[in-house]
């Protein structure tokens, strides 16, 4: 009586060696490559080109000279200040229309406009602005005793909001500005936090 025969379909489909499939074996190596050419350009593309830009700011009394002390007069109401920027960047830079904001112990004391500007390729500029107190300078009692104070000791340290439109995305920054006694020796560079895009090299 013959035997039956057995295959065993198991160990033959295990020792089949995968089809090799063209398409998807290009679309992965083209992805490890792309991803590898991104880890790699992107560093020297910030480090390079696309240097972040540097604000200081100086601020006075409007009628007054920025580097003059004027401690004992009356609070102004009025300021005119002058915004420092320096462009890192290979290409120039633009900006629109902006605001600016002093402020004190988190209240605005003061309010304006900044002209639109353009900074050269690794250049810098020098932008004036004008900010004026509509209605007086509006402050809780302790921060006009606290702000009277400091100002009589010598030094009136402000903050200065300003926001910049550049290609359609706003630029924000925090600047720390001294008014009275003596300056530091370097300025302060103002926080800066733009919204960037990558695609866009001639913004």
């Amino acid at each position: 009586m013959p035997q039956p025969s057995y295959v065993h379909v198991g160990a033959a489909a295990t020792s089949q060696k995968p089809a090799f499939t063209f398409p998807r074996f290009f679309i992965s190596n083209m992805c490890e490559i792309l991803f590898v050419a991104w880890l790699i350009i992107t560093p020297w593309y910030y480090i390079f080109y696309d240097l972040p830009p540097q604000f200081s700011v100086q601020l006075a009394p409007a009628g007054r000279d920025l580097d003059v002390d004027d401690t004992a007069a009356p609070m102004p109401t009025a300021f005119h200040g002058a915004l420092h920027a320096s462009n890192r960047r290979a290409t120039e830079r633009c900006y629109r229309d902006g605001e600016v904001a002093v402020m004190y112990g988190g209240f605005a004391i003061a309010s304006g406009r900044v002209p639109g500007f353009c900074v050269p390729a690794k250049g810098s500029r020098e932008v004036p602005f004008v900010a004026t107190a509509d209605g007086g300078v509006g402050l809780p009692e302790r921060l006009r005793d606290r702000m009277d104070a400091a100002r009589k000791m010598g030094a009136l340290e402000l903050e200065v909001q300003v926001r910049l439109l550049q290609a359609g995305r706003p630029t924000r920054m925090w600047c720390n500005a001294r008014m009275g006694g003596p300056q530091p020796p370097d300025e302060t560079v103002c926080t800066v936090f733009a919204l960037q895009n990558w695609f866009d090299l001639g913004a």
